[in-house]
């Protein structure tokens, strides 16, 4: 069948999908999303077929959003960050040692955001925010934004999405600084 959500509850992880031959709203979970790390907007058009949960409720099931960019601007915009630290420090001979750095610190901050999901989850240990915060200003923040996108954490808090776009200002501009003679020349000093 073929559809368009008219409803959904990110935080939530659900939704309605209308239908023009159907006039009432058939229940939609995001475990049944074939892309799972692509998020349901409002009028996105969809592909599903019908099933029943548990207790006989009609609801979609295999569905497949149609049009859709398969990542989001945000995630987008973190590996083109680390293909632009590659190449700016390959071709304008810049330490070498950021790109295995913003990949690594990419890696640990999703394994970070994944086991502070966890303990949400299980209602333990906390990763305090502060922590998430010095990881993305670190250079972590591509892999923040993905753990944002592909977890479904903290990707709707505030302050907390502002203060994550402010350490990644900040860290960007801390980058572009090392590529400026000053910054080039204090890099060669600490670096061999």
């Amino acid at each position: 069948m073929q559809g368009k959500i008219s409803e959904w509850y990110d935080d939530k992880g659900y939704g309605f999908i209308v239908t023009p031959e159907r006039k009432r709203k058939i229940f939609v979970h995001v475990s049944e999303l074939r892309k799972k790390g692509l998020r349901p907007k409002v009028n996105a058009k969809v592909c599903f077929e019908l099933g029943r949960d548990s207790q006989g409720r009609i609801n979609a099931v295999n569905v497949n959003m149609q049009g859709a960019a398969s990542l989001p601007l945000a995630v987008v915009f973190g590996c083109a960050f680390v293909v632009f630290v590659s190449g700016t420090t390959l071709l304008m001979g810049g330490a070498v040692v950021f790109i295995p750095l913003y990949l690594l610190l990419s890696l640990v901050t999703y394994l970070v955001y994944a086991r502070d999901k966890n303990a949400a989850l299980q209602g333990t240990w906390r990763i305090p925010e502060k922590t998430l915060h010095l990881l993305a200003l670190a250079g972590g923040w591509p892999g923040a934004l993905w753990a944002q996108n592909q977890l479904r954490h903290k990707s709707q808090k505030q302050p907390f999405k502002a203060i994550l776009w402010l350490t990644i200002v900040l860290n960007i501009a801390a980058f572009s600084w090392t590529l400026s003679q000053p910054g080039h020349a204090l890099i060669q000093h600490w670096l061999p």
